[in-house]
């Protein structure tokens, strides 16, 4: 409860401790007044780079695809760290050629799925079949291709829809399933409940 009287409420702020790190700017709330400034230097840090890796593409080496770690991913896909010396091999190129060339080239990784080498092979032969050399004397002006190259396209699936039978609107399913989770619990008694009876009978 608090004082009688017409004092203040008691209502201290004792957790702002806003860029608490610098001593002498304690107590100081962090205003981000450099955000569109900090944006711009963004934007000409990435035009500047992209200058620099030209004719090559912007987003970075082609990649493999890889399936994700642990039970709760491992549906998904996505881009892997470099293509193994068995893919670049099985797509007829070396690993130190295939570096020259914007290839991703991992030797740490191992193929343990035979349908996820064959993959990599055939987007390494695509990636093969859309490639431009150009040599360091060509005065050729080529068109600098911009993003990632060759990403994840994601499959479209589509789904089926139906409407609701009256039969399935009277099943109470969430009752079965206890039931049915029921009925394995205690299988293991019963079965000794009825043996035991059976037992007797005799």
């Amino acid at each position: 409860m608090t004082k009688g009287k017409n004092n203040v409420l008691p209502n201290a702020h004792f957790r702002k401790h806003w860029h608490s790190a610098i001593w002498s700017e304690r107590g100081l709330v962090r205003c981000h007044f450099d955000q569109a400034g900090k944006k711009k230097r963004r934007y000409l840090a990435r035009q500047a780079k992209a200058k620099t890796v030209a004719p090559r593409p912007t987003g970075g080496a082609v990649r493999p695809v890889v399936q994700c770690q642990t039970f709760k991913y491992n549906t998904k896909q996505r881009l892997g760290r470099g293509f193994t010396l068995d893919e670049i091999k099985g797509a007829g190129l070396s690993a130190n050629y295939a570096r020259t060339v914007g290839i991703a080239v991992d030797r740490r990784r191992k193929n343990r799925n035979a349908d996820a080498f064959q993959a990599n092979v055939q987007r390494l032969q695509e990636y093969k079949s859309k490639l431009v050399v150009i040599g360091k004397d060509t005065k050729e002006q080529v068109t600098q291709f911009q993003g990632v190259v060759m990403p994840i396209v994601k499959p479209q699936v589509a789904f089926e829809t139906r409407a609701i039978t009256a039969d399935e609107k009277k099943r109470g399913v969430f009752k079965e399933m206890r039931i049915m989770r029921a009925d394995a619990k205690y299988a293991g008694k019963r079965q000794a409940k009825a043996d035991l009876a059976a037992a007797e009978a005799k």
